[in-house]
């Protein structure tokens, strides 16, 4: 089983260096990595481009790059989609770091018909890791350690939220469950996601990553949250581009969306390029 990690970048060539470091010290190592990025900032080529020449093992990598014109967020990683190789597709962000055992623990929980969702950030205060470089503590993995965290003002969170043990991890993702996909730490099977049209490029920021998950619940997948198993760190950060307006919109959308158990995004290259065809137990699910 082949397993792309798809990370949507937009700037911040800092931090993908940092997750991409993260995912040079992976348990189980991605089949390949593509960046999808919006935009044509220099300093995400620049990032990978350093890590190739410290060595860093990286696992197979495509950089994607696109004119930016608007939010383009989901319609870069609709192209990604197009072009992965794995049959499962881990998406997250350029500023999520992952722990040496995430792209593991994502393979091993994965089954057909399911979603796999890490759920809420872990975050490290962006007052921080501006000032500190983190690649060393990512090698070695103190960065993951409660320690290293609550040591750093502003961090807030349970210790559980770290933990290295299975059981416990299992114990509380159980009693914290939650059907939504989340943009920066899921996974699906590409089959599933090709079957809804990928995801929805008319939607701006805030819900459009709840939208595919929606969609995909409606030709039977059910969306389960591990966010205690599958852990990564946010480079945390303002948010200017945040539209209250926008995202009411969005909600709106997917509200919609959930009442008509609609499958099929409003816009999408994969909806064009690929007529995407529901098995029969999907269909079933459908109607």
């Amino acid at each position: 089983m082949k397993i792309t990690v798809i990370i949507s970048a937009h700037r911040k060539g800092r931090e993908l260096e940092c997750v991409l470091t993260g995912y040079a010290q992976q348990t189980r190592r991605p089949d390949q990595i593509i960046i999808a990025q919006d935009g044509v900032d220099p300093s995400i080529g620049a990032a990978i481009n350093a890590l190739r020449l410290r060595g860093v093992p990286l696992p197979p990598l495509l950089h994607q790059m696109q004119e930016q014109h608007g939010f383009g967020k989901f319609r870069a990683l609709n192209r990604a989609i197009l072009a992965a190789s794995g049959e499962l597709l881990l998406f997250t962000d350029g500023d999520c770091i992952p722990r040496d055992d995430f792209v593991e623990r994502y393979v091993r929980l994965m089954q057909p018909g399911m979603f796999l969702a890490g759920g809420s950030h872990v975050s490290i205060p962006e007052a921080y890791h501006e000032r500190h470089d983190l690649l060393a503590a990512i090698g070695d993995q103190r960065v993951f350690d409660y320690a290293f965290l609550s040591a750093i003002p502003g961090f807030r969170k349970n210790a559980n939220r770290l933990t290295r043990n299975r059981r416990l991890a299992r114990l509380m993702d159980w009693l914290t469950p939650r059907n939504a996909f989340s943009g920066s730490n899921s996974c699906a099977w590409r089959e599933d996601v090709l079957a809804v049209g990928g995801f929805d490029e008319a939607m701006a920021y805030g819900g459009g990553d709840l939208n595919i998950g929606l969609r995909l619940n409606h030709i039977g997948i059910r969306g389960v949250r591990a966010r205690h198993t599958l852990v990564s760190l946010h480079l945390d950060h303002e948010r200017s581009y945040y539209c209250a307006e926008k995202e009411k919109a969005n909600h709106d959308w997917n509200r919609h969306v959930r009442r008509h158990r609609l499958v099929l995004p409003r816009v999408s290259q994969i909806r064009q390029m690929e007529t995407p065809r529901l098995s029969l137990a999907q269909l079933v699910q459908v109607l």
